[in-house]
This record gives C-alpha cells, sequence and structure tokens, in this order.
C-alpha cells in the first residue's frame, strides 16, 4: 500500500471514528435536562472550552461573556417546573434601584454590580433570551414587573407548544462593554501603612 493510501485510509478511520462520537451524547450520565441542554448548546457553539464532572463551559460564545450547562441545576417553579441547568451571562448594568424590580420579575435573572453582568439561569437557551429581554423592559420602564411575569407565562406555553415567541427568538438587550459597566465599587479598608 503505498503512502498516500496509508494516509488517506488514515483520513477516512479518524472521520468515521469523529462521526461516531458526534452521535453520542456528550454528557450520558447526567440527568435529563441537562443532557438536552448540553447537546442543543453543543450543537449552537461547538465544544465546550471547559469540562468538569458537573459542568461544561463556554467563553465568548454567540452574545455571551459565558454559557454554563449545570449537571443538576436549580429546581424552579417559574413560569412553569423547571431545572434552570443553563446560566448565560452578557455584558449589562443594571442600575441599583432596580435590583429589586429585576428579582420581584423573576429570581432566575441575576444582575452582578461587581462584573457589570446580567446573568439568566433557565432550561435553555430560548428561556433565558426571554427571561433577559423581558428583564431589560422592566429595566427600561418599559414593563413593570408584574407586567413581564405575564408575558413570560404566556411565551412560555408558546415555547412549549413548539413555538417560538417573538421574545425568545432574538436578544434585544443592547450590548454593553464590560469596561464601561463593570463597577469594582470604592475601598474602605485601606492596606497597613496606607493613609488616606
Amino acid at each position: 500500500m503505498s503512502a498516500r493510501s496509508r494516509l488517506a485510509l488514515a483520513f477516512a478511520l479518524v472521520l468515521a471514528a469523529g462521526g461516531a462520537g458526534a452521535a453520542e451524547p456528550i454528557v450520558p450520565d447526567w440527568p435529563e435536562p441537562a443532557r438536552q441542554a448540553a447537546a442543543s448548546i453543543t450543537a449552537k457553539y461547538g465544544q465546550p472550552q471547559e469540562r468538569t464532572a458537573s459542568l461544561l463551559i463556554w467563553h465568548r460564545n454567540g452574545p455571551w461573556i459565558r454559557t454554563v450547562v449545570h449537571k443538576v441545576g436549580a429546581e424552579h417553579d417559574f413560569p412553569a417546573k423547571h431545572s434552570d441547568v443553563v446560566e448565560q451571562s452578557l455584558p449589562y448594568k443594571v442600575p441599583l434601584n432596580l435590583y429589586n424590580a429585576v428579582a420581584t420579575f423573576n429570581g432566575s435573572v441575576i444582575p452582578d454590580r461587581t462584573r457589570g453582568t446580567l446573568t439568566a439561569y433557565g432550561g435553555s437557551e430560548a428561556e433565558n433570551v426571554l427571561s433577559l429581554n423581558l428583564a431589560r423592559a422592566v429595566v427600561r420602564g418599559e414593563l413593570t414587573p408584574e407586567q413581564a411575569r405575564e408575558k413570560q407565562i404566556a411565551a412560555a406555553r408558546e415555547l412549549r407548544d413548539g413555538g417560538t415567541p417573538e421574545l425568545a427568538a432574538k436578544l434585544t438587550v443592547e450590548q454593553q462593554q464590560e469596561g464601561d459597566v463593570s463597577d469594582p465599587d470604592t475601598a474602605m479598608i485601606l492596606p497597613p501603612g496606607r493613609t488616606p
């Protein structure tokens, strides 16, 4: 067999092995919600950059600073029982006086003042896009937290029934620069030997 033929055979074997591996679930021993989320995120963004026994992590994928799929998510009953296995963060500064409004709307949408991020935890990327778009509407004063909850319920029903509501189809949150939105706060205790 010529060198060229051996190379072609080796290449074919690698492709065949890769194809077989691709058909296998990325996390076969994880609970079903986490397996489904991992498969969906992997199909869209490729293999994760980090992997542990309980986390898959992508950095700078799509509009996200970070996407994490958790093996075990927090159980969340709003708008319907589900497991928050997908965590996605983007740069977004929520004014301090609106943190309570965001939490009243959805306890799985978390503003982080220090990092300048807004993070959604949900069962899928579509659920997170929906939650973040509604949180943005609350922050901008376009919806009250209660109105946003009603919209989330209606859109979640549509998602459950196989539809794609407009609010879950595309992220409408303005992309803000991380450096512009992080807030390291002010040091109140100086190192020994330093005076104000």
